[in-house]
Formats: C-alpha cells, structure tokens, sequence
C-alpha cells in the first residue's frame, strides 16, 4: 500500500509546485507495456515529420480495406495535430473500431489527441497521467485485494459486515466502487476516486471497523493501479501469508 500511496503524494506534490491544474487521465483499461508502446511509436512519427493530409489518412481509418500496421499510423498521425476534426475521426473510431486489436492503440490515439488540443488552445502545460487500469475524468482507478487474517473462509456474518462498512464508509469518503467480489477468503474491490483523495487512511479506517467485529480482516493488503489480479494469481499471493 506504502508505495502506490507515496507515488500519489510525489505525484501531487509535483502538479502543485509546478502550478499545474490541467491534466489527463486515460480512461479505459489499456495494459501499462501497450502504452509504452504507443507512445514510443507517437514520439518516432512525430520525430519524422511524416507529410499527410488529414482527410486521406481519416479515410484510411475507416477503409475496411486498409491493413492493421496502416490503420496504427493514420491514428498516431491524426493524433499528433491540433485538429478538431482529426480528434473528432479518432473518437468515432474508437467508438466502434472496425479492427478490435486496435481498441487500445485507439484509446491511446484519443487521449494524445486530447492533449494536443488542449495544450494549442490553452497554450498551457499539459500533463499524462498513466496508469494501467486508466480513471475517468478526475478520478483514478485502483484494483484493491483484502483477505481474512488466517486465510480462513469468511462467515456469513463476516462477508454481511464487509458489504455494508465498506460500502456506507466509502460512499461517505465520495469513493465509487466499480466491482465488489467477495470470494471464500479474499475480496476485491474496483474503486474510483478523485486524485487528490488520500485513500489509504480511508481503507484502514474501513477494515478496522470491520475488525471491531473479530479482528478477521487481515491489516496488509494489495492496492495497485496496474492491473485487474486474476483469481490464480490472488490465489498464489495468498499461498505466500507471512
């Protein structure tokens, strides 16, 4: 919890001192190496000042014709200008993509997009926040992993408690909760908040109030913006208590 807590704090403590207000989040969920990806291929197609003509490369996007590799460079072109038009092609797109595999690289194309025309029309520093389970608006979104103390499968009364405390607690902190899964010894939570919520003091405060019943709810836990955990791997950090 400590790292991505001190992450969150330099984060904001950079925007602050640099007196920047202005910044964007990705909001779908696009793994952290795929945005890598796209923005080493972005910065190289900048770097190459590739002449194109927008309207060509657009109809190119949609051509059902065009192959994949091609379709990557008309997005990433369209992105890198200033254009109402181009970001407005790229939303469409990505709306609907012809081409699923390019649901990601779309995304990407669109927030860059954003970017570009914020910062023309602004003429202000714009800033990326990246994260590979992406937020909306505001917020970030966090994948968090609690588990019984001793591994043990939650009582009915248990799993009672868990829904309700932690539900009331954080609707009360403005903290939307996406998915809330309570498996036999472990529950997840998706959960949406805004950037400049100090969340960990409101996730401990929730389990210690649901620990005033029995002490059941294990104080460590996973909380991270990279990655939605699958059951085999929940099952295999839990295999590794103490």
């Amino acid at each position: 919890m400590s790292e991505q807590d001190d992450l969150l704090a330099r984060l904001r403590q950079t925007l602050d001192e640099k007196g920047i207000d202005s910044f964007h989040i990705l909001e779908d969920l696009v793994p952290i190496e795929e945005q890598m990806r796209y923005f080493r291929y972005f910065d190289k197609v900048r770097g190459e000042k590739l002449p194109f003509v927008r309207d060509e490369e657009v109809d190119i996007l949609f051509s059902p014709y065009e192959a994949i590799e091609r379709k990557k460079l008309s997005l990433t072109l369209l992105a890198s200008i200033p254009d109402v038009a181009a970001y407005r092609s790229i939303e469409t797109y990505h709306s609907s993509p012809l081409e699923p595999e390019l649901l990601n690289w779309s995304a990407m194309a669109l927030v860059s997009s954003r970017i570009v025309l914020s910062s023309d029309l602004s003429g202000q520093q714009q800033v990326f926040i990246s994260s590979g389970l992406g937020g909306h608006d505001r917020k970030l979104r966090f994948f968090a992993l609690f588990a019984t103390r001793e591994r043990t499968a939650f009582t009915d009364l248990q799993r009672e408690i868990i829904d309700r405390e932690f539900r009331f607690q954080l609707q009360q902190a403005d903290v939307e909760i996406e998915s809330f899964e309570i498996k036999d010894n472990y529950f997840t939570l998706l959960l949406l908040f805004l950037f400049d919520t100090d969340i960990k003091p409101i996730l401990n405060a929730v389990v210690g109030e649901c620990n005033q019943y029995g002490d059941f709810i294990d104080k460590r836990f996973i909380f991270t913006n990279v990655k939605v955990l699958s059951d085999n791997e929940i099952q295999s950090l839990l295999k590794k208590k103490g």
